[in-house]
């Protein structure tokens, strides 16, 4: 019996002779004795072996580039727990499978950046117009792309300082996902349509991708008349931009909250935006 107990022994050191410690992986990998070890109790990272005499942890080689996978996952904002679902019940681990989720994650991060990215650009690009002194007191034309915007009518008069907090409160039933219409770059604001002496008001807020419904407005892409106030002044469209309206049969007007480089907390910038079409026979 002594003699299989020594055999046994022997067999252990030899195995754990061709294997890392645990503290030898964290040296090799930058991920902490904690956290190896809360891998392995959810299960997603098990020691090649464990001494049964000490039940010291021991590793393989080939393990350092599954604790790399499970810190990009980490990364990448995957749940570990998610990494079960890639492994069998011995101790395989689909890698391929892994990679190519975690691609499809990294690209839709990597989409989310650069929406950040034109977001901030564009944020730039209002600030330095702000710092123009005579933006405040003049009319200047922007180009701007297709917009697709969620609308509710609105059945009285635009106005008020408060008629932005208004819009925001309307739409806060509406989650913001990636899967979702909206997201945090979504713009909001008024949207007054003239039409013919109709005139139809909305409030909205932007849909980040295109989509056609009852309660969605496209409004067309081109070049806009444009001006800073520090007051809602979008009932005033036709008579601030008289001149240019009157070679039209019809406009909208967008007005929305503009922000600027510095300015009054409860004296926030809005833009006055307007697009006139004429009729077709």
């Amino acid at each position: 019996m002594a003699k299989c107990h020594s055999q046994a022994g022997v067999a252990q050191k030899m195995k754990k002779n061709n294997l890392l410690t645990i503290s030898e992986l964290t040296k090799l990998t930058d991920a902490n004795i904690y956290s190896l070890r809360y891998y392995e109790r959810i299960g997603v990272l098990k020691p090649a072996f464990v001494d049964s005499n000490t039940g010291y942890r021991y590793y393989s080689f080939e393990q350092i580039f599954h604790v790399k996978l499970i810190l990009f996952c980490i990364e990448l904002d995957i749940p570990l727990k998610e990494l079960v679902h890639f492994t069998d019940n011995e101790n395989t681990i689909d890698y391929l499978e892994i990679l190519s989720y975690g691609k499809k994650i990294a690209e839709s991060k990597l989409q989310k950046i650069q929406k950040g990215l034109d977001f901030i650009r564009n944020a730039e690009q209002q600030i330095i117009k702000s710092n123009e002194p005579h933006l405040q007191q003049s009319i200047y034309s922007r180009k701007l792309v297709k917009k697709y915007l969620h609308v509710i009518p609105y059945d009285k008069p635009f106005g008020g300082l408060n008629q932005f907090e208004e819009v925001a409160k309307a739409f806060l039933n509406f989650e913001y996902s990636d899967d979702e219409d909206y997201d945090e770059f979504s713009e909001f604001g008024l949207l007054y349509e003239y039409s013919q002496s109709r005139i139809q008001r909305y409030i909205f807020v932007e849909l980040s991708k295109p989509k056609r419904a009852s309660n969605v407005k496209i409004i067309p892409k081109g070049e806009y008349l444009c001006k800073l106030s520090e007051e809602i002044q979008i009932e005033n469209s036709a008579q601030i931009f008289n001149d240019y309206l009157n070679n039209f049969t019809s406009f909208i007007a967008i007005e929305t909250p503009f922000y600027a480089g510095k300015f009054e907390i409860d004296k926030p910038i809005s833009e006055l935006r307007v697009y006139g079409s004429k009729a077709t026979n």
